[in-house]
């Protein structure tokens, strides 16, 4: 469950799908990746396919989680008791 978006350009791509703003982001991947992220409860609810690539981040951002939507776009969250909080769309590398 999303409890909180990290700016409003994510939350924008998760209701229309429209990447405006995410150069050559796959808008309605994303938008599919948001739709399992907000009906999942937990870590453990989020698909273990490869190709989500569901991984811990490091460093100043260990506690923060991360899946690939495509080429260098990530969805990052941070799990909380409640949801998924700080949903963000970005290029972190």
């Amino acid at each position: 469950m999303i409890k909180s978006y990290g700016n409003a350009a994510t939350r924008k791509v998760h209701e229309t799908g429209n990447p405006k703003g995410f150069k050559g982001l796959d808008g309605e991947l994303a938008a599919d990746r948001l739709d399992d992220l907000a009906a999942a409860k937990s870590i453990a609810d989020i698909s273990p396919l490869s190709s989500f690539h569901l991984h811990k981040l490091k460093g100043v951002r260990k506690k923060e989680w991360a899946i690939n939507v495509n080429g260098p776009w990530r969805i990052c969250f941070l799990p909380t008791p409640e949801g998924f909080a700080n949903v963000n769309i970005e290029d972190y590398h």
